[in-house]
């Protein structure tokens, strides 16, 4: 009796856990087929601006919108609030407007800045209809999104080897392609009420100090200081777009370089590269005025304060200097003097240790 007593209750306190995690599930899943809200302004605000451009270029809308998205987080991320850049696009050589200086690959890098968002959204466009490099996007069909997106990382807009895959994926979950033949997803204008609904359910109440309770002042500084957090699952950090994904580019030390060819200059390989001719001499720690030789190796990205993984001694041999050195293994120079605690400008020798990580 006593057994089948203790078996009754051990029935009914699973029952009561398991009524109680289906309670919890039920409150804090999100509603099936919802958008953020942050998803459904964007929209709201630049589906139009893109179907415009669409018009005027021929780049399918749900392109322009998911690119937008991801690269600006949605227009909150740091370059879309300060310099209404949405696209991510750097300085380069042409650009003579506004420039507003950011961390991305390298530190304080520079990116074009725009009176509008609405002058974003016609650069972003006409940058890609002046690359000779996007050229064979524009023989595609403007609802072949897929064919876009995959054209886009193989001409070398981003360096993320899941960009195709992010943009079909933003595309297809909010309905993007709908843009490209004149409609609209239908989830865009009622997505806002339901995902705040979702948010404030899941979210966890204000904590004692925590400042995203307490005054309206508080709510708004906690907002400015998580601008470029998602609150969805969809979390991604906006793209990275850097250079070109070029036949001529290798990597070293996870550093992307070129081999100097015949009748490349600073200039023609910053216009290439889309760099500043200044970068390309401060990359490879060259003095200004240095000429380039043909079979030398320039990096197009700032080289590492220490050597790969696995690699940590070097040994010099005959007619190697610290600089060939620095530039074998894509390490900055001043960091090889700084691990071996030898003066600027010193020289190694022959049979010398040079630690290089």
């Amino acid at each position: 009796m006593r057994d089948l007593a203790r078996y009754f209750i051990l029935l009914l306190i699973i029952s009561l856990y398991s009524c109680s995690a289906s309670r919890k599930a039920s409150r804090t899943a999100a509603p099936e087929g919802s958008i953020s809200s942050y998803a459904a302004e964007y929209l709201n605000k630049y589906g139009a601006l893109a179907v415009s451009e669409m018009k005027r270029t021929g780049i399918p809308a749900s392109i322009t919108l998911a690119q937008g998205m991801l690269e600006s987080n949605y227009g909150r991320s740091t370059l879309a609030t300060k310099g209404n850049n949405h696209f991510g696009i750097k300085c380069h050589n042409d650009w003579n407007g506004a420039r507003i200086y950011h961390n991305d690959n390298r530190r304080g890098e520079c990116f074009r800045a725009y009176p509008s968002v609405e002058d974003s959204y016609r650069d972003h466009s006409d940058f890609l209809v002046n690359g000779s490099r996007y050229r064979d996007l524009f023989r595609l069909d403007a609802t072949d999104y897929k064919g876009w997106a995959h054209g886009l990382k193989k001409a070398g807009y981003a360096t993320d080897p899941k960009y195709p895959t992010l943009l079909i994926r933003k595309i297809e979950q909010y309905g993007l392609h709908a843009y490209d033949t004149g409609g609209r997803p239908a989830q865009a204008a009622t997505a806002q009420t339901a995902t705040v609904q979702a948010d404030q359910i899941t979210q966890p109440g204000p904590a004692s100090g925590d400042i995203r309770g307490g005054s309206p002042a508080g709510q708004q500084q906690y907002q400015r200081n998580h601008s470029d957090m998602a609150v969805e699952r969809d979390t991604e950090e906006p793209i990275k777009v850097i250079s070109l994904a070029h036949n001529r580019i290798m990597e070293n030390n996870n550093v992307e370089y070129i081999i100097v060819g015949e009748g490349d200059t600073y200039q023609s390989l910053a216009e290439e590269f889309q760099l500043l001719s200044w970068e390309i001499g401060r990359y490879n720690d060259l003095p200004p005025g240095t000429p380039l030789k043909e079979g030398q190796v320039i990096y197009l990205q700032p080289k590492r304060g220490k050597a790969a993984r696995g690699l940590s001694m070097h040994t010099v041999t005959s007619g190697e200097t610290m600089y060939s050195i620095s530039q074998k293994y894509a390490v900055r120079l001043s960091s090889l003097y700084k691990m071996n605690l030898m003066d600027e400008g010193t020289e190694c020798v022959p049979g010398q240790k040079v630690r290089i990580r």
